[in-house]
């Protein structure tokens, strides 16, 4: 059994970035959001008691360990020890993130000198990227429009290690991203979304990018939609009562409402794909197959310049989680339930995850991503990706020691 603790959440409510380039364009995320954080386990020598400590903004109470008092030898390092050895993340609560549970459950951080933090919270990115802009946190993740907006207002990130899920194997569409409405709704394709109100987690997050691309690409004019900012499991709720037209929501909520494979249930109904697109739906086509890889971990590049030993510890853990995951499916599962509060049942409908060990393989999507932004007026010019990921202390065959993509699939597990 795992040894993955899970505390009990607190509940905040996100108000705005403190930085100013992040009040204009916040993402994916900020609004309702749980944090909570698990100790580091201790391979080596017992830990002391643990300290509780609180951070602020947003009262997130958080509890850690020190590192042990003899240091593990970090293997694989060489350039040396760790220069940060104790470190702060924001991961969200959700599968995606489950090659960091996994490192802290089976001591992989401290098999390369980390003592690591895992400040854990249900909601977007806007949070956790806020937390490593402002040194609250050493790594979090973000959105890929997030931190392309960063980056043109020259607060740039790094893309340390990426997480993932399908969007479609073996040909089956598991509808990560859709557009709900009512089942007696008028609507019936994004061409009829002029003057409507359309549920989104945040203004600037993935789904206002998408979305804006595809209003522009259909003949929408984007100017003509009202985006209401709502937690994703809320969009059901304010679609029966009237405040909103069309739900924007994602996995895995989406999976209560709507079973994958299938267009209507609980007395809604999808339009569409936005990620992947939909052309019986008149939704132009988007990304392709592995169109959800947008969860990478990020540090600033000043982090990582000055701790290059720490990133690439971090990156090495991260690797090694992979490889542990593929190797023990049926763990791997009770550490998911243990980290995200998801029950074992329910996530066996989950769709397969795909865990993405060099970041360079999502150059093509960064790519795609930066042009349909630039297109539809959220960037002011074309972007060069390749900055998010050079100058990075690991390359690939650091990452790929078995293969750079490991796929846990928990349908299949007993």
């Amino acid at each position: 059994m795992s040894n993955f603790t899970r505390l009990s959440p607190s509940r905040y409510r996100w108000i705005a970035l403190a930085m100013a380039s992040l009040l204009v364009f916040v993402a994916c995320g900020g609004d309702g959001t749980t944090a909570e954080t698990t100790a580091a386990p201790q391979a080596a020598t017992p830990a002391e008691p643990a300290v509780t400590t609180t951070i602020d903004p947003g009262n997130l109470t958080t509890t850690t360990q020190p590192a042990p008092t003899v240091p593990l030898p970090p293997p694989g390092l060489a350039g040396g020890d760790p220069e940060t050895p104790s470190i702060t993340v924001m991961p969200a609560a959700l599968a995606q993130f489950l090659p960091i549970f996994v490192a802290q459950d089976q001591g992989l951080f401290a098999e390369y000198g980390l003592t690591v933090e895992i400040l854990e919270f249900e909601g977007g990115a806007g949070r956790s990227t806020e937390a490593v802009l402002a040194g609250e946190a050493q790594l979090g993740y973000t959105s890929w429009p997030l931190a392309f907006s960063l980056a043109e207002r020259g607060q740039p990130l790094k893309f340390v290690t990426t997480h993932s899920y399908y969007a479609r194997r073996d040909g089956k569409d598991y509808g990560t991203h859709r557009l709900i409405v009512p089942e007696d709704s008028p609507i019936q394709s994004v061409a009829d979304l002029a003057n409507t109100r359309v549920g989104v987690i945040a203004r600037g997050s993935n789904e206002e990018a998408f979305l804006t691309s595809i209003f522009t690409q259909v003949g929408v004019d984007p100017s003509s939609v009202e985006l209401v900012e709502a937690f994703w499991a809320d969009h059901p709720g304010l679609l029966d009562s009237g405040d909103i037209d069309v739900g924007y929501m994602i996995y895995p909520f989406i999976k209560a409402i709507i079973p994958y494979g299938d267009d209507s249930g609980s007395g809604f109904r999808s339009i569409g794909d936005p990620f992947l697109g939909d052309p019986d739906m008149g939704m132009p086509e988007m990304l392709g197959d592995r169109g959800a890889g947008l969860f990478p971990m990020v540090a600033t590049p000043e982090f990582v310049a000055d701790n290059p030993n720490t990133i690439r510890a971090w990156a090495l853990a991260i690797r090694d989680a992979t490889t542990w995951i593929k190797n023990n499916p049926v763990e791997a599962l009770e550490i998911s339930v243990a980290a995200t509060g998801h029950p074992a049942e329910a996530q066996r409908s989950n769709p397969p995850h795909l865990y993405v060990t060099w970041p360079d393989e999502f150059l093509d999507q960064l790519e795609f991503v930066a042009t349909m932004m630039t297109e539809s007026g959220l960037l002011e010019s074309e972007l060069d990706v390749t900055q998010f990921l050079a100058d990075l202390p690991f390359n690939e065959a650091d990452m790929t020691v078995e293969d750079r993509y490991v796929s846990w699939d928990p349908s299949e597990l007993p």
